[in-house]
């Protein structure tokens, strides 16, 4: 038995997302007292694979995350890690499955992002989460409000479900955005928000927000990708926002976008941290988030490092911009503080608390 646990972390796959990009920050980012984790993914394709510098991850070649099972219990068997971490409730799933009937399994750690947005599965899928979790020895909740909706859900015992906030590379983001061009050339204050085009982000709630702004030279730019694009292109077409509104697609660099903004908005439905407010904010943007379920709250600090508004109302959202947009200094006062803030997320830190996490979990087992 060594002194310290080894770790083999579990992905589906290297799509852009917050999921992906919280595995890739903690290998990254992992104490130089301990042996770097494994990171196996189900298909390791996606955008993702920009983010893999210096990371060769065990692709398990499956076209799908649920022939992954197989493959992963394969390498467990061969590579016997004490731990295995997984994130993303499939991944979850088929993580817990892969140990079943194993002589000596590993501990198993999994990390739910946001249990609302389970509210369109089945009784069956709803059934395997919970078995899943069950199973797990720990469950990550990246909030509070989060770890409070999985205790309430799933009947899980308080000690067994733990919260720790996303790894930003805080760092990285900020030497990234200084100094940079404008990735933008035109004229006019830019309003920034980033996230997958889907319902969740609540893009369509923010073009409304933006058509009450009546200054012709402000723009809006969405950045990321998914199934609304068509959608929010045809509602900003209706609201007279068409020539206003970048929508550029997936961005491997956004900290330039975020350091000369002149605000970022978060206007998610609901969310299960909100990993871009952070970065925004360690790139120096003004930032303003609907007040949603969960994550918003536990970032920012209303009114001192970012706005806080009532989840879903336009008319304060657009208030909160014409405040940001017309007051320098103000705007400025959260710049400064909000750069300071985002260090409580930093990589290295969140890192460091997953590992003392496993060592607790590898010394009382």
């Amino acid at each position: 038995m060594t002194s310290v646990p080894r770790s083999l972390f579990f992905l589906p796959n290297l799509n852009g997302g917050g999921a992906q990009r919280t595995a890739i920050n903690l290998v990254h980012h992992w104490p130089d007292d301990r042996p770097r984790p494994t990171l196996a993914v189900a298909s390791a394709s996606g955008a993702g694979r920009l983010w893999l510098t210096g990371i060769d991850p065990v692709d398990l070649g499956s076209g799908r995350l649920r022939w992954s099972l197989l493959p992963l219990r394969r390498l467990i068997r061969r590579q016997r890690p004490d731990i295995v971490f997984s994130t993303m409730v499939g991944a979850n799933i088929v993580a817990a499955a892969s140990m079943i009937g194993l002589r000596s399994p590993p501990i198993l750690v999994v990390r739910e992002t946001s249990h609302r947005a389970r509210s369109t599965l089945s009784f069956a899928q709803r059934a395997a989460i919970g078995q899943a979790y069950r199973r797990a020895v720990v469950v990550v909740a990246l909030s509070e409000g989060v770890r409070m909706e999985l205790l309430e859900y799933y009947r899980l015992k308080p000690e067994r479900v733990v919260m720790i906030h996303n790894p930003v590379d805080v760092d990285a983001f900020h030497s990234r955005a200084s100094g940079r061009a404008h990735p933008w050339q035109g004229n006019g204050p830019m309003v920034v928000a980033a996230g997958r085009l889907v319902r969740a982000k609540g893009f369509d709630i923010l073009l409304r927000a933006f058509a009450y702004m009546s200054t012709a030279n402000t723009r809006l730019a969405i950045l990321g990708e998914g199934p609304d694009r068509e959608a929010l292109a045809t509602l900003a077409g209706e609201l007279g926002l068409t020539n206003r509104i970048l929508m550029p697609g997936h961005v491997a660099d956004p900290g330039p976008w975020y350091a000369h903004a002149a605000a970022f908005v978060l206007s998610s439905r609901w969310e299960g941290f909100g990993h871009v407010l952070v970065e925004a904010m360690a790139c120096g943007a003004p930032v303003v988030a609907f007040d949603c379920p969960h994550g918003p709250a536990d970032i920012i600090e209303d009114g001192h490092t970012g706005l806080l508004v009532p989840p879903q109302d336009v008319h304060a959202l657009a208030e909160s911009l014409y405040r940001l947009i017309g007051n320098q200094e103000f705007a400025g006062r959260l710049r400064v503080a909000g750069q300071r803030a985002a260090r409580r997320f930093s990589a290295p830190v969140i890192a460091r608390t997953y590992a003392t996490l496993f060592d607790e979990l590898f010394v009382s087992s």
